[in-house]
């Protein structure tokens, strides 16, 4: 208000604006907005220049004001063009030029030796030599086949890429006619990523596969692969993360029953906990992870599944319980999270375990305890999805959150089938519990955070675990921006918008850019 103050006095506001702009900035004011610095910066190089008559080529950009130009550029270049006439910044074309340049582009899509090689480089120039997460997921093509130049080859087709490669223009058609007569044109892609399980550490794409339609062996020889070549560089990767789809969660438990003569255990008789981990030479332990945010979205959709009335004891909860809180007057959700759901909508999700609505049932326990079984189930299946995504608390108090809900989902399920034993006319399982896939998820995380935790204490004691980290979020993330660019991408699309978000990425983490729409509130409201 100050600042704007200055604009009452029309015939002096110039100079004191100026002065007191001047002042905030001597004192420090601006010492966190680095990118408004950034540009006052650039602004004050070219205004030099201009006075001297010089040309505004080779301009230095600060990093921050560069990050934040490539953000812009990537995310709106229509916005971005409006914003570099009138303010200042890079061209379009020297943007793309700068992204060229990089060595962010990959020459070969599938997962090789050359990849693994890149991702070993990058390591030793970070000076890195912890746990690495790596995470992988499927989603869906436009089915198309198309020349590339740059890799000499048909892309779209799930041959591997020597088959498809071109030595004379006579070749191609004859190849599209193989494609075609073997029905081998990708409808699906897989990508596998790499991440320093670290803030500000931008994730590597190994590669990217296309697929038909992929069957537990496929996915598990391709885990296999990855760990293969890290073990060639010897490069730590401690988990592997998946979105929980049945067929994925199949490969991680045939990868964590792999034979090695070294395994992580951790028994407890009394309890009857029996669980271990593989030990890969030059590797280490290898823990596989179901996505958290996953499972968070699949303990929400068994709420509204018709075909269910999850109960336990004399209580139980489904799709009316929250109907009828989400009318409250300013109730934490929205009608959209409710009426005509989107099972995958994050916010939603997050909305339904937040401790506002938890709150909100709470208080209806005073007058009625119809909603006794939805506290204790988003109590205890958040506690569970808590314990890895929250930021601020032990690792103790984690172990403790995960054996709380592993034993609340035993003791759950015994009941229903005692009861299912004793009145089979009206209890079962395919009734009364969870579906066996969301079981399947949310017991896997009980074991996994146990394992991980003594994986980082007994192998890497000196780093800290961020279990958030450890998941397929890094996929989600990078098939979200690629369809910011085109929803509807070919796989020669995704190899050629390979630099373009490994560009963006980088520069969102490497900048003090703020996200205008956290996870949380990317959802429609109703």
């Amino acid at each position: 208000m100050e600042l704007l103050g200055y604009f009452n006095d029309p015939e002096d506001c110039t100079p004191k604006f100026w002065n007191q702009l001047a002042r905030m900035g001597r004192s420090g004011a601006f010492k966190d907005k680095q990118i408004f610095s950034g540009l006052c910066e650039i602004f004050v190089e070219m205004t030099n220049r201009i006075n001297e008559g010089k040309g505004l080529q080779n301009i230095r950009y600060p990093e921050q004001f560069s990050n934040f130009l490539t953000v812009l550029a990537s995310s709106s270049p229509q916005t971005y063009a409006i914003f570099q006439k009138n303010l200042a910044g890079r061209t379009i074309r020297n943007i793309r030029v700068q992204r060229a340049q990089s060595d962010l582009a990959i020459d070969n899509p599938s997962i090789c030796f050359e990849n693994m090689a890149k991702f070993r480089k990058f390591l030793n120039s970070i000076n890195y030599d912890g746990p690495i997460a790596a995470s992988s997921d499927n989603t869906k093509l436009e089915e198309k086949l198309r020349y590339s130049a740059s890799l000499n080859a048909i892309l779209g087709s799930v041959l591997p890429l020597q088959e498809t490669l071109v030595s004379s223009y006579n070749e191609i058609d004859t190849i599209v006619k193989k494609i075609q007569a073997n029905n081998a044109i990708a409808k699906y892609v897989r990508v596998y990523i790499l991440q320093v399980p670290i803030p500000k550490v931008p994730p590597f794409v190994l590669g990217i596969i296309p697929n038909n339609s992929e069957n537990v062996s496929d996915v598990y020889e391709i885990h296999k692969q990855v760990l293969e070549l890290a073990s060639h560089f010897k490069i730590h990767i401690l988990s592997i993360g998946a979105d929980g789809a049945s067929v994925e969660i199949k490969a991680q438990k045939n990868i964590m029953q792999i034979n090695t003569e070294t395994k992580l255990e951790f028994n407890d008789e009394l309890y009857n906990i029996k669980l271990h981990c593989p030990v890969i030479p030059n590797v280490g332990p290898i823990v596989c992870i179901s996505d958290p945010k996953h499972a968070k979205k699949n303990g929400r959709n068994s709420i509204f599944s018709g075909a269910r009335m999850l109960t336990f004891g004399n209580n139980f909860l489904g799709f009316g319980h929250v109907l009828e809180l989400s009318k409250l007057p300013n109730s934490a959700l929205y009608h959209a999270d409710v009426l005509n759901v989107d099972k995958q909508d994050d916010g939603a999700a997050y909305r339904l375990f937040s401790h506002e609505f938890l709150y909100e049932v709470s208080q209806t326990l005073n007058s009625d305890s119809k909603n006794k079984g939805l506290l204790i189930y988003l109590f205890i299946i958040g506690e569970l999805i808590d314990s890895y995504l929250n930021r601020n608390i032990s690792n103790h108090e984690r172990i403790k959150m995960v054996m709380m809900g592993g034993f609340f989902l035993k003791i759950w399920k015994q009941f229903i089938q005692n009861a299912a034993n004793k009145y089979e006319e009206i209890f079962s399982n395919d009734r009364n519990f969870l579906a066996h896939q969301t079981y399947e998820i949310l017991s896997f995380l009980v074991d996994l955070m146990i394992l991980l935790i003594i994986s980082h204490r007994e192998y890497y004691s000196s780093m800290p675990l961020l279990p958030w980290m450890h998941g397929s979020e890094a996929c989600e993330h990078f098939f979200g921006l690629a369809r910011q660019h085109l929803p509807d991408f070919t796989y020669a699309d995704l190899i050629y918008l390979i630099p373009k978000i490994r560009h963006v990425t980088n520069a969102y983490y490497n900048s003090t850019i703020v996200n205008p729409n956290p996870e949380y509130k990317t959802s429609r409201v109703g």
